[in-house]
């Protein structure tokens, strides 16, 4: 193993022993897909065509974890109990074969999954049939900016159109004055703000 390799070992026994969970795509997917088929079917896939390509898809994402083909059974007798056993098997074989990834939009295409249900369950690592990636990424940009603008609010900070209704361009005291705006500076703004330090 290299310098660094032992290095990195090092750091997540570390880690671990910090009790510092590191973040895992696969666990978040497998865990908002129980949510999708919840929602769709309640606590069984449903015994046809949808239900054997969902435990298909589920089989696939759990076969990337240690223990695979257990834990793809023990899933498959709760999610799928009408399976027969022999059809089980198969799949799971088939599956630990070669385990299959899918990305996220490719991933929404195969579910048929939407962006209102996507959002109704706060759903992530799949994508949306009817918005596409660069579209959820500008409206993520969107929501951010808003939380930004947000805070900014909740810290005291004025709203852009407030500071510019109270801006020297749009009130223009210098008016009030009979004056132009270049010779009231140069008087240090009598009668508007305080004078500007030399």
């Amino acid at each position: 193993m290299s310098k660094a390799g032992r290095h990195n070992e090092i750091a997540r026994r570390h880690s671990n022993r910090r009790g510092e969970r590191q973040f895992s795509f696969a666990t978040k997917r497998i865990a908002e897909l129980k949510r999708l088929f919840a929602a769709r079917y309640g606590s069984q896939l449903p015994d046809d065509d949808a239900g054997r390509d969902d435990a298909f898809v589920m089989a696939n994402h759990l076969a990337h974890g240690p223990d695979a083909g257990r834990r793809i059974s023990l899933w498959l007798g709760l999610a799928a109990p009408w399976m027969p056993s022999d059809e089980a098997e198969a799949l799971i074989a088939r599956v630990l074969r070669k385990p299959l990834r899918w990305r996220a939009d490719t991933m929404a295409k195969r579910l048929n999954l939407m962006a209102a249900e996507r959002q109704r369950l706060g759903i992530t690592t799949i994508g949306a049939v009817d918005v596409d990636k660069a579209e959820r990424l500008a409206k993520r940009k969107e929501r951010a900016k808003l939380r930004q603008q947000q805070r900014r609010r909740d810290a005291g900070a004025t709203t852009r159109a407030d500071y510019e209704a109270q801006s020297l361009s749009r009130t223009k005291p210098w008016e009030a004055l009979g004056m132009s705006r270049r010779t009231w500076y140069r008087l240090g703004k009598p009668g508007g703000t305080s004078p500007c330090a030399a």
